[in-house]
């Protein structure tokens, strides 16, 4: 293989290095354990009801729990089992013997193995440097929280597709100038499917407001003033687009109920259903009405956190930044010790975020106090992105005072990974374009130290044995309050 070829290729061979490591850390073996771990009690019920054309409601917008069944449509690996009692339930208790998670668990684990491909592409487009690009896409290849939630029928891995497709989308658009009317669209229509998996991904409403801010700072003008609106409303009609045809799928696909579970529906949704015009368009608001109206009432009886609780798997959003709380989600004695799927982070990654956050803080400061000379516009404007985007979620969290779970921080964490990435670019950006051996040689031993430790806590993400000795070497911290079985 000459060496004008590799030069050619090397954004394509890094790419495909990126995504042949992810398959075995995300994809591999997917749907081992071949039992039911945390919210998927929940998430497959609500599945099987789209499958069989059951009406139900749920707190969450529905498009992540669609995906999970269309995983188990497609690939029907339980089909000669029963799964009529998950019509009965919102959380199934025990699942039949036999039962296969190979289906319901394909679609969220999938998503998260491509969004390696999405990670490596926003640092590329960003830096320029495919080096770097593929060094830093460690960050996500290797970080064990993300590794342990997405492979499972859950919703999570799903948002962040969404939400790293619309960065991708929003860095290309910005690095080649073409931020027209329809591009807006296009986000809108990119965010509006993170919107429809979960509802805080409404903070990514702030990308399109990047976008406007730095088209005003490059082109201050009256034209470009008047097109704010018609962008945000493109972008606004995006977003509306695709929320609300997933919706209208959501009651569409619901046309009969299973042992009169309501859901507290009106009498007119009810006869809509008893009628069999659930998916008639002229019936679509009454439906709508009813399920928001559901999500509100739910989402008020949740608990708040209750920190003296036995076994209180909840934390508060100010302890995530440190990994505060690890979730055992699920546990099993062996004759080689206890096998765990345990919610832990990688701790280089999560502090190496931190630090990220505090010197893009400390940057953005110093440019907008001391009006210090930027060397890189454009990077410096990314960084600002993430670093608002970081801090308007935490804001936005910290007036919930409901439950809330490590995994709700997942993600200010990609943020805050993008940051890190960005601004540690910024401070050595001079030493990397020179190629400074002695930087790229520091950059290669941080990402090996990634690399070990997520070896060294993978035990908690692919469900493999250890004994309390060994468990315990893992306990770093105790606040991350692992605690082990025995």
């Amino acid at each position: 293989m000459s060496r004008e070829f590799l030069k050619q290729n090397l954004l394509s061979i890094y790419l495909s290095i990126v995504l042949i490591i992810g398959f075995f850390t995300y994809f591999k073996n997917y749907e081992y354990p071949n039992a039911q771990f945390w919210d998927e009690n929940y998430h497959i019920a609500s599945a099987q009801k789209y499958i069989d054309g059951v009406m139900y409601m749920e707190p969450h917008p529905p498009l992540g729990k669609m995906f999970i069944a269309l995983g188990e449509v497609i690939l029907n690996p339980n089909s000669n089992i029963d799964k009529n009692y998950f019509n009965q339930t919102d959380y199934i208790k025990e699942f039949p013997k036999g039962y296969s998670f190979k289906g319901v668990r394909f679609f969220p684990t999938l998503f998260a193995y491509l969004s390696v491909a999405l990670f490596f592409m926003i640092i590329y487009i960003v830096t320029k440097n495919s080096h770097y690009a593929f060094l830093f896409s460690s960050i996500y290849l290797f970080e064990n929280a993300f590794i342990t939630h997405s492979r499972a029928a859950m919703l999570e891995s799903s948002q962040i597709f969404f939400m790293m497709a619309s960065v991708l989308y929003l860095v290309y658009i910005k690095e080649n100038s073409i931020t027209k009317f329809l591009n807006y669209g296009m986000l809108g229509i990119l965010v509006g499917f993170a919107l429809a998996v979960k509802a805080n991904s409404a903070i990514l409403f702030l990308l399109p407001i990047f976008l406007i801010y730095t088209e005003l700072k490059e082109n201050f003008s009256i034209k470009e003033l008047v097109n704010i609106i018609p962008k945000l409303t493109s972008f606004s009609i995006g977003v509306a687009l695709i929320f609300f045809s997933v919706m209208y799928m959501h009651v569409s696909f619901g046309d009969k109920i299973e042992q009169n579970r309501t859901y507290k529906a009106s009498s007119e949704y009810l006869e809509i259903i008893k009628n069999g015009s659930n998916s008639n368009i002229s019936n679509f608001l009454t439906t709508l009405k009813d399920n928001f109206k559901f999500m509100k009432e739910y989402q008020d009886g949740v608990p708040k956190l209750d920190l003296c609780k036995v076994g209180e798997n909840g934390s508060l959003a100010i302890g995530w930044i440190l990994g505060i709380k690890s979730i055992n989600y699920r546990w099993e004695k062996t004759n080689d010790g206890v096998k765990y799927m345990y919610l832990q982070g990688n701790p280089i990654i999560w502090y190496f975020v931190l630090a990220g956050v505090l010197l893009s803080f400390a940057l953005i400061s110093s440019r907008i106090l001391f009006s210090i000379n930027l060397t890189d516009t454009k990077l410096f404007d990314y960084i600002l992105l993430f670093l608002i985007l970081y801090i308007s979620y935490m804001i936005a969290i910290l007036q919930i005072d409901r439950v809330m779970y490590l995994y709700h921080y997942f993600m200010p964490l990609s943020f805050g990974m993008f940051g890190a990435i960005f601004v540690l670019y910024y401070i050595f950006q001079h030493y990397i374009e020179q190629n400074d051996k002695i930087v790229w040689l520091a950059l290669i031993m941080f990402v090996a130290l990634v690399i070990y430790v997520y070896i060294f806590f993978a035990p908690f993400s692919y469900y493999e044995p250890l004994n309390t000795y060994e468990f315990m070497k893992r306990v770093w911290f105790n606040f991350w309050q692992l605690t082990p079985i025995r």
